[in-house]
């Protein structure tokens, strides 16, 4: 609501100041909740410890990093792993489709 309307139904006594002030904190909560709403994006690498905008989460049985998941592709491409074994799309690069893989083909999420 604009301010004069407000202001002229506050005078009318159609509506009160508790009202508008719950209103105010409605649209302030909303606000909040939208920006609490990000994704968290995981970027470092477990094998390799870098940090990558390229990381993603696998579930392989490649036993020289067995406790491994999330891997850049850099280290998926080293140790053999299949991209049908890639669980997330979570990274920067496969958001915008940059996503490419040089050891076997790219998946499409």
């Amino acid at each position: 609501m604009s301010d004069q309307l407000k202001q002229a139904l506050l005078n009318a006594g159609v509506i009160s100041k508790k009202d508008i002030e719950r209103e105010r904190v409605v649209k302030r909560h909303k606000m909040d909740n939208s920006k609490m709403k990000r994704e968290q994006i995981r970027i470092v690498c477990d094998t390799c410890g870098k940090t990558a905008p390229d990381v993603e989460r696998y579930t392989h049985k490649n036993r020289m990093i067995k406790s491994k998941e999330w891997l850049c592709i850099m280290c998926a491409d080293e140790y053999c792993i299949d991209d049908t074994c890639r669980q997330t799309a979570q990274s920067s690069h496969s958001k915008s489709k940059l996503f490419r893989r040089q050891y076997g083909r790219t998946k499409r999420i």
